[in-house]
């Protein structure tokens, strides 16, 4: 979770993201514990960063039921995209390599604490020199962003069709917000729908809304609505200078 200005960002979201993933784990996720976390959020003002929730099984020998989890926080201070930042965009590019179990390793868009086939997808798009990367699965269609999900601007009949891939994704707070404020339409996309796309933006909770700028080199043609959104996110958070 960001926290920016003394406030911690969309804490329900990032709540409700963690009780869809203990539930298909079988994890029981306590009331007392989330009623802790927002106890704590309220009461502590801590610097700008980014505050991490980790679910444990709590006491246990290894493998046996969860019966009493526990539950641990852990800040790190991280350095937020300025205003100047969204307006410049970041660079993406499409991985060639697909993300199968076997090569990356299994969770891809799990929600959990393992983000090892995240990082090493990351690491090869920075080899590359950009600043994020497109995943697909083996059959050519969109999964996600390395470390964050992807919305896809789309031409159509009536103006532009704002999409997120229908399926890879990890749950995310800030889609989530974006879900609520806007109308985003799930739908299966291949490299070729983004090669038409006019404009596109990376979400996770440190980005907030990023646009990108250029796709495998190629610039896009309109990043406005990428922009307008983007900082349309820090308005209604009270970040935005002069809102």
């Amino acid at each position: 979770m960001a926290v920016r200005e003394g406030k911690v960002l969309l804490l329900a979201e990032h709540l409700a993201n963690l009780a869809e993933a203990a539930s298909s784990g079988a994890w029981p996720f306590p009331k007392k514990i989330r009623t802790a976390i927002r106890s704590f959020c309220a009461t502590k003002r801590l610097p700008d960063g980014m505050l991490r929730i980790y679910l444990t099984a709590g006491v246990g020998a290894p493998g046996s039921p969860v019966t009493n989890p526990e539950c641990y926080l852990a800040w790190e201070e991280t350095s937020f995209p300025s205003e100047a930042d969204l307006s410049k965009g970041i660079s993406l590019v499409v991985l060639s390599q697909p993300i199968t179990g076997d090569d990356w390793g299994p969770g891809w868009g799990v929600k959990s604490g393992n983000y090892l086939p995240h990082l090493e997808a990351l690491r090869v798009v920075r080899a590359n020199g950009a600043d994020e990367g497109i995943a697909l699965d083996d059959k050519g269609h969109v999964l996600s962003c390395t470390m964050g999900n992807l919305l896809v601007w789309l031409p159509s009949r009536r103006g532009q069709l704002l999409c997120t891939p229908a399926r890879g994704a990890r749950s995310g707070a800030v889609l989530a917000w974006v879900r609520q404020n806007t109308v985003v339409t799930d739908r299966l996309l291949r490299h070729s729908d983004l090669r038409r796309a006019v404009a596109m933006a990376v979400t996770n909770s440190r980005l907030g809304i990023m646009p990108v700028a250029s796709l495998d080199g190629k610039a896009l043609s309109g990043p406005s609505p990428a922009t307008e959104l983007a900082f349309s996110y820090l308005r209604s958070h009270g970040l935005l200078r002069g809102s």
